[in-house]
């Protein structure tokens, strides 16, 4: 079989492999709070021994010109992180918290500082407000340990906890919001988190991101949308399996012929 048909035919059907993959993931998510849809990027690539040449015709490594196209090989660019806003939906629940517009909470875990938009949040035994995944989130002062109380979180994320309903509030500490200038210097590590590959976080700017108690950010997946992408991407692979169908049969009529004529 001719290279020039088989490789860009499998590379097509390794990169749609990829799509399907990454769509199965988002629709996997797509009712999971603060995550953030991934979105492939594809490229090209020509064989790296030949060139068009000023007559457009292609050439080989040696300079000697053919009549075949150069084969072109598609290729995964990059994944990207779509950092668009999820919906918000009320819980009522005083430790639920989302981010209207920009910004992170910051988590502590054992390799260092994580990112997050999920605000699904409790206390651990020692009263340590805690994610999902039992790492602390944190504040300006550090973890945030709440005392027993009604816990009021305000739009600026500062965390007041009172006795009662009667009681006087007192201020315990204040979220650690923060922005990210670049969103793509973020990677994912899996539960709902990001780390920051270089840079530096930088304090939330009164205005950007508020915060709203009570309340989670949920997946900014559109299962529509995922459906309508994995259907396309389904047709893309089968017209390329299809094309190395056919070239199978090229080379099989071709031997054929072969054969008749050495009778």
């Amino acid at each position: 079989m001719e290279p020039v048909f088989l490789y860009p035919s499998v590379s097509a059907k390794l990169v749609m492999s990829k799509r399907m993959e990454v769509i199965a993931n988002n629709l996997a998510n797509a009712d999971t709070d603060g995550f953030k849809k991934d979105f492939p990027v594809f490229g090209s690539v020509t064989s790296p021994f030949s060139k068009i040449s000023s007559m457009g015709q292609s050439e080989d490594g040696t300079g000697g010109t053919s009549v075949i196209p150069i084969p072109t090989f598609a290729m995964l660019s990059e994944l990207t992180i779509n950092f668009k806003q999820g919906s918000i939906k009320t819980t009522d629940a005083p430790l639920d918290m989302a981010i209207e517009g920009k910004g992170f909470f910051q988590v502590q875990a054992p390799s260092g500082i994580r990112y997050t938009r999920n605000g699904s949040f409790t206390l651990s035994n020692e009263g340590v407000l805690v994610n999902k995944h039992g790492l602390p989130v944190l504040g300006i002062g550090g973890p945030i340990t709440l005392p027993n109380g009604i816990v009021n979180v305000d739009d600026t994320g500062r965390i007041s906890v009172k006795e009662g309903k009667s009681g006087t509030p007192t201020e315990i500490d204040t979220l650690a919001l923060v922005d990210i200038a670049d969103p793509s210097l973020l990677q994912k590590t899996g539960d709902d988190l990001f780390v920051l590959m270089e840079g530096e976080a930088t304090p939330i700017i009164e205005g950007d991101g508020r915060v709203r108690q009570g309340a989670l950010e949920g997946s900014n997946v559109d299962p529509v949308q995922e459906m309508v992408a994995m259907i396309f991407a389904i047709r893309q692979y089968e017209a390329a399996q299809k094309a190395i169908q056919t070239a199978e049969e090229i080379d099989v009529n071709k031997v054929n012929k072969v054969g008749k004529l050495e009778q």
